[in-house]
């Protein structure tokens, strides 16, 4: 920031009193007569502060909820380590206490139990899987036993020979029929019906039983070892052999007896029996073969059906027991996890308890002098802590401060942080040693406002910055939330014209000075720029050893200086005239004296002096920079309202303005240019208000 650009504030005041109160200054003539010189304009920023240790203990309430001090110990008191401090009521918490700990045992309780019927459960469970398990290997061993087990390289009896003696058996040669005769060639009218079995008629069996021994495991089914089906299947076949053998016999034995007969040397019944033995034998013939058919065709697949699907159940009874056995593992285990939980909940709460009773008695965790906190109950009230008073959880009570580095905490206006920065050096004063200045500088400049805080009743914030103080307390004298003024130098204007502050008069806009000319007294106009609460840099008006009045010469009529014009179009809100003359501090008034303009709220009109034909932009033409200039101008006006005191008028202009700032922040132009015009309005009212005092004063 360009300090020869900062516009001269009103002065309070203090601040000419303070000025004229700190003795002789070395380029006075008299005492009412100051002489202009070029020197040094040291720029500064003076706030009240508080001293504060820069390292200090807080001491809070560990005891949940609200509890009662029962003993505090005196403040001012220097504490060692170990010290006891204060004491809480915790009767309610000795009475949780007591029935947590049988909470506690019930819980334990309940974990144990949980993790011994997950034990029975575990053993349960494994009885379970292990059924199921051998169930499956034993569907699998029946279904190898079936079907025949792979068989090693000197193995005997595979599948393959099977199938070959039952290939070769259905390969037989077929006798022809021979008629039923007599010796002598001619037929034996017997009416016997003898027929031959042929076993081509069977050679799709082959195929079947192969399709059958094929399970799909990769292997040879023609080489793995016989099973039952393959036992089956041979003694069927042995079965057709010894019947087939045994109808050969039969057969011969009707051929000799068909001899015999035809030479009477056996009676007819006798060969009858004969023929009656051999068609029986050639029916057992014919029912072996179905049977081998019946065999392969519909009992083996049946078994190897039932077989596979006993094999395929036993797998799935294996997952849904491995399944069954996980969920109810989980189960076990949440239930075991969370009576585990249950437990450690109760048992931390037992000890949170405990440890709340051990704290309701807080001793010195390091040494220091005792000093009390002050106990917020909201944001416009507190009270001292005190015995008897409740305090809540992890409230400051004490405060043990280490008063060996100390620094103060200030409260910036909002209109001077930001000229204020880290590294600034500063000045402080303490009201208990009024003759000693102490050296410091900034540390910190909170980059936003103080939440809630407000400063004169209006809207504008405070920034909380930090002063540490350079020298060591090595003599104990500085404690904490002693009161302290604070100085800090935030700039310096090289050879500046300077004159003392109460030298700058104003009329309505226009700066002037009284200075002393061969001719007497005359009123000058001059143009100001930076200040500090002492003297004012002049830019234009006056020059090096000139000679100015330091209060108005006795008898001069206050002068008329021309105002300037208001350019066309130009944003800058209007006021009635009797602004121009009000927009001064009580203690401008008090003193009788007009101080130099500020960046606040001076009337500047382009028309007569009622501030008629002057132009006025609306918002809505306006660009950012003019609003943003426009909204700084709104809140260097809201200390008019404090003139016009509890009028419906003043309270109908503070609650317009906050309205139509929040429309500017909120970029609602349209609602902002309606409060706008309400504040014209309201402040033509605030001014007849008081349209009596003004003539009387210029009459």
């Amino acid at each position: 920031m360009n300090a020869r650009n900062l516009n001269l504030p009103l002065l309070a005041t203090a601040a000419v009193l303070t000025a004229c109160s700190e003795g002789a200054d070395d380029n006075a003539v008299n005492d009412n007569l100051y002489r202009v010189v070029r020197e040094d304009l040291p720029l500064t920023v003076k706030e009240n502060a508080e001293l504060e240790a820069i390292r200090e203990t807080d001491v809070r309430s560990q005891v949940e909820g609200n509890s009662t001090i029962l003993y505090l110990i005196e403040e001012g008191t220097t504490v060692t380590e170990g010290q006891k401090l204060f004491e809480l009521d915790v009767t309610q918490i000795v009475d949780r206490r007591a029935t947590q700990e049988i909470s506690v045992e019930k819980a334990r309780s309940a974990w144990e139990q949980a993790r011994t019927q997950q034990d029975i459960l575990e053993k349960e469970l494994l009885t379970k899987r292990n059924t199921a398990a051998s169930q499956l290997t034993i569907s699998e061993m029946e279904l190898e036993k079936f079907l025949g087990a792979p068989a090693a390289q000197d193995s005997t009896g595979r599948n393959a020979d099977m199938v070959g003696r039952l290939r070769d058996l259905i390969n037989l040669p077929v006798d022809p029929v021979k008629p039923n005769e007599t010796g002598d060639g001619k037929p034996q009218p017997t009416g016997a019906s003898v027929t031959k079995v042929d076993p081509g008629n069977y050679k799709s069996l082959v195929a079947k039983v192969v399709a059958l021994l094929d399970v799909d495991d990769g292997s040879d089914p023609l080489q793995r070892e016989m099973g039952e089906m393959a036992n089956k299947i041979l003694q069927q076949a042995d079965q057709i052999r010894i019947a087939m053998a045994q109808l050969k016999v039969t057969e011969d034995t009707v051929e000799h007896s068909r001899r015999l007969a035809s030479k009477q040397f056996i009676t007819r019944t006798d060969l009858e029996r004969h023929e009656l033995d051999f068609q029986s034998q050639e029916s057992k013939v014919t029912i072996a073969w179905k049977d081998l058919e019946l065999l392969i065709n519909y009992t083996l697949p049946t078994e190897l059906i039932q077989l596979t699907q006993n094999l395929d159940n036993a797998r799935l009874e294996l997952e849904r027991v491995e399944a069954s056995n996980d969920a109810e593992r989980k189960k076990s285990a949440f239930d075991v996890d969370a009576k585990n939980k249950e437990y450690t909940v109760a048992e931390e709460q037992l000890r949170n308890y405990e440890r709340q009773i051990e704290n309701a008695i807080c001793y010195a965790p390091t040494p220091g002098i005792v000093v009390y906190a002050r106990l917020n109950r909201d944001r416009r009230s507190s009270e001292a802590v005190a015995e008897g008073v409740s305090v809540r959880e992890r409230q400051r009570i004490i405060l043990l401060p280490d008063n060996t580095r100390m620094r103060c905490v200030v409260k910036v206006q909002e209109a001077q942080v930001d000229r204020v920065a880290i590294g600034q050096p500063a000045h402080i004063t303490v009201e208990a040693f009024q003759n000693k200045i102490f050296t410091g500088r900034v540390t910190r400049v909170a980059p936003v406002a103080d939440s809630g805080s407000s400063w004169g009743g209006t809207d504008k914030k405070v920034y909380t910055t930090v002063v540490e103080l350079i020298e060591e307390n090595t003599d104990g004298q500085l404690r904490s939330r002693m009161a302290a003024g604070v100085t800090i130098t935030v700039g310096n204007v090289k050879a500046a014209l300077t004159v003392p502050q109460q030298a700058v008069r104003r009329d309505r806009s226009v700066n002037y000075v009284w200075k002393q000319t061969s001719s007497g007294p005359v009123a000058t106009a001059v143009k100001v720029g930076a200040h500090n609460q002492e003297k004012v840099e002049i830019l234009e008006g006056v020059s090096e050893g000139d000679v100015v009045y330091r209060t108005p010469p006795r008898g001069a009529p206050e002068p008329k200086f021309e105002q300037p014009q208001l350019p066309a179009g130009a944003n800058i809100p209007s006021l009635p005239e009797e602004t121009a003359d009000d927009n001064k501090t009580t203690a401008d008034n008090a003193a009788g004296q007009r101080t130099p303009p500020t960046n606040g709220y001076p009337s500047q009109r382009g028309g007569d002096s009622r501030g008629r034909g002057r132009t006025q932009k609306k918002l809505a033409e306006m660009s950012a920079e003019e609003l943003s200039e426009y909204r700084e101008r709104l809140d260097r006006m809201e200390g008019m309202a404090s003139r016009y005191g509890d009028t419906d008028a003043g309270k109908q202009f503070k609650a317009t303005m906050t309205k139509l700032k929040r429309a500017l922040d909120d970029k609602d132009i349209a609602t902002a240019q309606r409060y706008s015009d309400s504040l014209r309005a309201t402040m033509t009212s605030m001014f007849s208000q008081r349209g009596g005092g003004r003539s009387g004063r210029d009459g």
